[in-house]
């Protein structure tokens, strides 16, 4: 049996950014509680974000057009090009920048956020990789081009580590073409994000810039196109039993780790301008 879709957002647009997650819907897609499309087309100069403070969450950058300068207070500096994954696990509490440097005059990039689980890994040491996007392998055929972001698509597996249970997949699909992905067991969160195109699940058809919510369940996800092709990204997870608090740029399991984290990012902050 295959997945449907049982809900569609077009998001609340904030130049330069489309933000799909609110707190009033912050619990529905657990383990993930930010998506965010940033999109700029006209840019003179680089563009970002100055330092600011997160704890309790995990970030991951997908930029498409444009790389990303990082730099953090956990000591970590990295330059992310097109197509690569970043991941910075904020923990207990971290002050990043990150600074887009965009093509031509044209920047985009995906933002995703998950929770960090509670035992062992929220309030835990500040991380931060990259994997470039010639790392990044992909599952080719005659009609469809899969990205292998984070987890794994047909036996193929991103070397990207993270701690919680999730698939991130960028797909490309032709034409009048069908694509199935085999979620991975007790992945049952899952969404769609149709970059271009328009796409057909079951008898729900999505539009670019929107995005589709699946049911709750770890079967077998099916799409479909017809008169025209498709650049869509699939994010899939398993939910953590905690609580979900959020503060904005933080969300714990608990009000203690809450203040802590918020702190924290308050002593760093004094301490960046000392």
């Amino acid at each position: 049996m295959s997945r449907f879709i049982q809900e569609i957002r077009t998001g609340s647009n904030h130049e330069p950014v489309t933000s799909f997650v609110s707190r009033s819907n912050l619990t529905v897609l657990n383990p993930f509680v930010l998506w965010d499309h940033f999109a700029i087309s006209d840019a003179d100069n680089t563009a970002g974000f100055g330092f600011h403070g997160h704890s309790g969450v995990a970030t991951i950058s997908y930029p498409l057009i444009s790389s990303i300068k990082h730099e953090d207070t956990g000591g970590h500096t990295g330059h992310l090009l097109a197509g690569g994954i970043q991941v910075m696990s904020a923990g207990g509490g971290v002050l990043h920048k990150e600074t887009v440097y965009p093509d031509a005059g044209k920047a985009e990039a995906f933002q995703l956020w998950t929770l960090l689980p509670a035992a062992e890994n929220e309030m835990g040491p500040v991380t931060y990789s990259t994997a470039q996007s010639d790392a990044l392998p992909e599952v080719r055929n005659l009609k469809s081009r899969t990205k292998v972001l984070v987890g794994e698509h047909q036996g193929v597996s991103s070397p990207v580590q993270h701690s919680v249970s999730m698939t991130y997949l960028h797909v490309n699909l032709k034409s009048g073409s069908k694509w199935q992905h085999q979620v991975a067991k007790g992945q049952i969160t899952a969404f769609v994000y149709l970059r271009s195109g328009q796409l057909a699940i079951g008898t729900t058809h999505l539009s670019a810039g929107e995005m589709g919510i699946f049911n709750a369940s770890d079967d077998e996800i099916q799409v479909s196109t017809t008169n025209n092709a498709a650049e869509f990204l699939l994010v899939t997870g398993k939910p953590l039993a905690q609580p979900i608090i959020s503060t904005g740029p933080s969300v714990h399991s608990s009000r203690d780790n809450a203040i802590f984290g918020s702190r924290q990012i308050n002593k760093l902050q004094k301490q960046l301008t000392h």
